[in-house]
Formats: C-alpha cells, sequence, structure tokens
C-alpha cells in the first residue's frame, strides 16, 4: 500500500484523521489567541498550518506502519488490511488521538 492508499483507507474506515484535524484546528486557534492582534494570523493561514500537521500525522502513522507489515509481493494491499484490522489499529490510532497533547511552542 502506497501512502496515498493508506490516506484513502485511513479517511474511509477511520475518523482518526478528522478527529486529528479537530484537535489540530483547536490547538492552532489556541496558540493564535496567544499571539499579540497585529502578529495574529488569519484563516487561511491557520488552515494552511493545520493542513501540514495533518499531512505529517498520516505520514508518521503511514511509516510506523510499513516498517511493522510484511508485505505480500502478490497482494501487498491485502497484507496492509489484514494488518491493520488484526491488530485494530484504527481504534487504537484514534485513542490515541483522544488522548494526545500537543506542546504550546
Amino acid at each position: 500500500m502506497d501512502r496515498e492508499e493508506f490516506e484513502t483507507y485511513l479517511n474511509a474506515n477511520s475518523r482518526a484523521v478528522a478527529l486529528f484535524r479537530s484537535r489540530a484546528l483547536s490547538h492552532q486557534h489556541s496558540q493564535n489567541r496567544k499571539r499579540a492582534a497585529s502578529k495574529q494570523w488569519n484563516e487561511a493561514v491557520i488552515n494552511s498550518a493545520v493542513n501540514r500537521m495533518v499531512e505529517q500525522f498520516i505520514d508518521n502513522v503511514y511509516e510506523k506502519l510499513r516498517t511493522s507489515i510484511k508485505e505480500s509481493k502478490l497482494h501487498p494491499y491485502d497484507s496492509w488490511v489484514n494488518f491493520i484490522e488484526t491488530y485494530e489499529v484504527m481504534d487504537s490510532l484514534e485513542d490515541s488521538i483522544a488522548e494526545m497533547e500537543f506542546d504550546a511552542n
């Protein structure tokens, strides 16, 4: 499974990306409120920062899974799905996001 297929699978079978996006947006708004009025970001800049955070999150999850999954040469996609389902990766990921805290930087 390549990165794009993984993102599609993740969005279709889990709320992880939506949950992460919501948490990241709250974090960015919180950070923005701490900035001086003249330095505050507009919504477009905040959304761009959130999009970068989401992309990095997906990349990190993909890379961690990629190192753990032994892909079948004939059915690489199925290898990923079997691993994800067997180890309940989506449920664990959603639980982790619910407990996640962002740095105050």
